[in-house]
């Protein structure tokens, strides 16, 4: 078990048990009970996917709870010490009971520090085909870490701030590289020429590194072993031709560029989020790779309407740099040392439609392109989050499926709101496929808050 867990498990009991005597606290718990149908033996795509590892495709029945405690020692500068944990115990799955996030997490007016399992922050009301971004779909569990980080934009002038942050994971899941760890760095400049106009250039970096290959031995993890991971660098002591000649550990990362216009409507964004996965990458030879997204959410002070959220994705990773060259072939989230690839307890941790294999095999079908559209709405008691997604499937460069696969993810979900008693939702799938049986599904879950 993660090292930290333990003591992250202990602390977060005392502080919650202890939070109920004291002043100045918020505690928040919340606990559901989910059952699920399907005409397959698979449930459809979007029941399953980016619920942060609560479930498998096989999976009828599911319980969930979690419970928040924050003690707040100066609201003014916004100092806060939270501790959290929530649990799954759900049948299809090898582990039935599992937590999903355990941490305690501290946050002033400029720094926050969380360590431990937490799940990313869903930046798009659940409309995206990630939470976050690219990498960090929300599609597996927390994995467990520690993060520094800037607690919102720091500024060097009026117009001009910049946020930035750095963490250390473990992966100390089942995988092909045991014990493997993620180094994690991220900085950006945001530029805010006037209230209502915005624009962030950011670059997110993620390596794995460490860990014990049974190809490839025990890999390196000494202080100048990870100054190399830290910068990207080679290693002339590394056990394998692509370390010594490249970089040291399997490296992926992010550009993402956002620009905010925020009238008195609401706001709108337009991005794209970039992945890299070498120096090709980095110099943007795998363009036009990645997310290109709208998003809109309403106002929801002066905004009565229906309409509470909407996006718009174009999406593709089929360019890779090409498929031929040194410099070809990116194969995303695949990796010849970490085998298991960029993974998390069996599902995919980042870009959700590339197909998910047995960790010890390569991930499949990640030249995939397509759109996706989500609209999130309520009207008086009840909301409504509907999804489509469409995905043209090319395989690999190595293994191409021919002819292209089509597939179409739909996906609906009503929730209604009881005063007093919490929440009843029913949700319904369906999924298209031109090469194998449609999928339909449905699932009723029953929410309460306290």
């Amino acid at each position: 078990m993660f090292r930290y867990q333990k003591c992250i498990l202990l602390y977060s009991i005392l502080l919650l048990s202890t939070l109920g005597f004291a002043q100045n606290i918020e505690i928040k718990s919340s606990v559901s009970a989910s059952a699920y149908v399907s005409t397959e033996e698979e449930l459809p795509f979007w029941m399953v996917t980016n619920k942060n590892g609560a479930l498998s495709s096989k999976t009828d029945g599911l319980v969930q709870f979690a419970t928040e405690g924050t003690y707040f020692f100066h609201k003014e500068n916004n100092a806060k010490l939270t501790a959290g944990t929530s649990l799954f115990l759900r049948n299809g799955v090898e582990e039935k009971l599992q937590r999903n996030e355990l941490y305690l997490q501290f946050e002033n007016s400029w720094l926050k520090v969380m360590v431990g399992a937490k799940n990313p922050t869903d930046r798009f009301q659940g409309l995206s085909v990630v939470d976050d971004n690219f990498l960090l779909s929300g599609n597996a569990r927390a994995i467990p870490g520690l993060l520094l980080e800037t607690a919102k934009p720091i500024l060097i002038s009026e117009a001009i701030g910049v946020q930035g942050g750095i963490g250390h994971y473990e992966l100390n899941d089942e995988r092909v590289t045991k014990n493997a760890m993620i180094h994690y760095k991220h900085f950006g400049i945001i530029v805010t020429p006037s209230k209502r106009h915005s624009f962030l250039l950011s670059i997110e970096h993620y390596a794995q590194w460490g860990g014990t290959s049974p190809e490839f031995g025990k890999q390196q993890t000494s202080f100048k072993d990870f100054i190399n991971v830290f910068f990207a660098k080679n290693s002339i002591d590394a056990n394998n031709d692509n370390e010594r000649l490249n970089a040291l550990g399997n490296h992926l990362g992010i550009y993402n560029f956002e620009y905010t216009y925020s009238p008195a409507i609401g706001s709108i964004k337009i991005y794209h989020q970039h992945p890299f996965e070498d120096g090709s990458g980095t110099a943007l030879k795998n363009f036009p790779d990645g997310i290109w997204g709208v998003y809109y959410k309403p106002n929801q002070e002066d905004y009565t309407g229906f309409l509470k959220g909407f996006i718009f994705e174009y999406i593709q990773t089929t360019n890779q740099s090409g498929r031929f060259g040194r410099s070809g072939r990116d194969n995303y989230f695949n990796n010849g040392i970490y085998q298991t690839g960029w993974r998390y307890d069996i599902n995919i941790i980042g870009f959700p439609f590339f197909d998910n294999t047995p960790i010890d095999e390569l991930i499949e079908n990640n030249r995939v392109r397509g759109g996706h559209v989500g609209v999130l709405g309520a009207v008086k008691n009840v909301d409504f989050l509907f999804k489509v997604s469409y995905t043209e499937n090319l395989g690999s460069y190595t293994t191409p499926i021919i002819p292209t696969e089509s597939r179409v993810y739909s996906f609906i979900k009503s929730t209604y709101n009881f005063q007093k008693i919490g929440s009843l939702s029913l949700e319904i799938g369906y999924d298209f496929n031109n090469e194998r049986k449609d999928k339909a599904g449905a699932g009723l879950t029953y929410s309460y808050k306290f």
